[in-house]
């Protein structure tokens, strides 16, 4: 956890087992330093911001009883606002049923036990990860029905003289709408989780959740059947038939198929099998695939590896613009607590509510090996 996000309790504890640490034979002396070092400064920060608070309290407070309370009360709201630590703390003793102190609770009712903003920020970023198919594709976040025009007829642009009549164009524009579905995990842990600190909570919750929803998301982005998921690539683009020992030629013959106006950003998607046996062992290959930290790229595209390209013992290699996906998140995470009638298990609900398409069935090229 950053050093910002710990509360002071948080915070002197740690220098108390640093304390401790530093005892130790094989301890890394500089490291700890260093984080002391950090932890005092945040604690003199927070001391400073407090004594600031206090003189103008005491200018404000001057004469005017009513005004001080007034102060009070606001300072109250800013720090159980919903964008702070302690709102986020008292979230999370609510969800795992700890006892919350008066200002918690009267925090959480005037929220509405609305997530906290810290929550949903880290729920967000774990959803979406720029090399998975989920952080490529054109993502919106409209809570109500999405509608997307498509041109199903769209004629190309004439020129003509400066003045003259124009012809007007016989384009005809559809509609992709885009409707909530459900995207539901539900995690059971045994009592002892009443035991972990309160940020350690959080963020399991929030791993274990927004992973399993961010796989199956990713998931149908390719393969998903549309009934009550998304709509997968696979389904909407017919396949063609990629040589059973594909050579550098078959891949650039993937990437000829693809129209020139969605070359620019496109990606590459296949097996690990099909990319790390076939791909990299074409010595003439060599050349064209890149590793960069485990993001790779072949002929100067991404590749984002995905197993569900297998379909039907069948390996599929896709090429397109991911921009041509369509995804609306209506609802990122909704976490809710349930203990069992049997067992001294906790359980958590957590759904988000999500749709997508391809809008555009030219930005993708499919091939099948036969």
């Amino acid at each position: 956890m950053e050093i910002k996000e710990m509360s002071v309790e948080q915070l002197e504890a740690r220098k108390a087992e640093i304390r401790a640490e530093i005892d130790n034979e094989d301890a890394d002396l500089d490291a700890l330093e260093a984080e002391a070092r950090g932890i005092n400064e945040e604690l003199d920060s927070r001391k400073a911001a407090e004594a600031k608070k206090a003189e103008i309290r005491a200018a404000v407070a001057k004469g005017e009883g009513e005004v001080k309370e007034t102060f009070k009360t606001e300072e109250r709201k800013e720090m159980f606002g919903i964008d702070t630590i302690e709102y986020r703390d008292a979230w999370v003793k609510k969800i795992v049923g700890r006892d919350l102190n008066e200002e918690e609770r009267s925090a959480l009712s005037a929220a509405a036990n609305v997530i906290p903003k810290m929550t949903v920020d880290a729920v967000w970023d774990k959803l979406v990860k720029k090399s998975e198919l989920l952080g490529k594709v054109d993502v919106t976040q409209f809570p109500n029905y999405v509608r997307f025009p498509v041109a199903t007829t769209n004629n190309a642009a004439s020129s003509g003289a400066v003045g003259a009549s124009i012809t007007e164009s016989s384009d005809v524009i559809g509609y992709v709408d885009l409707i909530p579905n459900e995207y539901v995990k539900l995690l059971t842990v045994g009592a002892d989780i009443e035991h972990m600190a309160i940020p350690a909570v959080h963020d399991w919750i929030v791993d274990n959740l927004v992973g399993q929803i961010r796989y199956a998301i990713n998931k149908d982005i390719l393969v998903g059947s549309g009934t009550n998921a998304l709509k997968g690539i696979y389904t909407s683009v017919s396949s063609t038939t990629l040589a059973a020992s594909p050579t550098k030629a078959s891949f650039l013959g993937v990437m000829a198929a693809l129209g020139s106006n969605y070359q620019e950003g496109a990606v590459w998607v296949m097996t690990p099998k099909m990319f790390f046996e076939t791909v990299m062992g074409l010595t003439t290959l060599n050349d064209y695939v890149i590793n960069d930290g485990f993001q790779y790229k072949l002929f100067g595209h991404d590749v984002v590896l995905m197993s569900e390209a297998l379909q039907s013992s069948k390996e599929n290699v896709f090429f397109g613009d991911p921009k041509a996906y369509k995804v609306n998140i209506f609802k990122a995470l909704e976490v809710k607590p349930f203990e069992s009638a049997t067992t001294t298990n906790f359980q958590f609900r957590g759904a988000c509510l999500a749709d997508g398409e391809l809008i555009d069935t030219s930005a993708w090229v499919r091939y099948t090996q036969t």
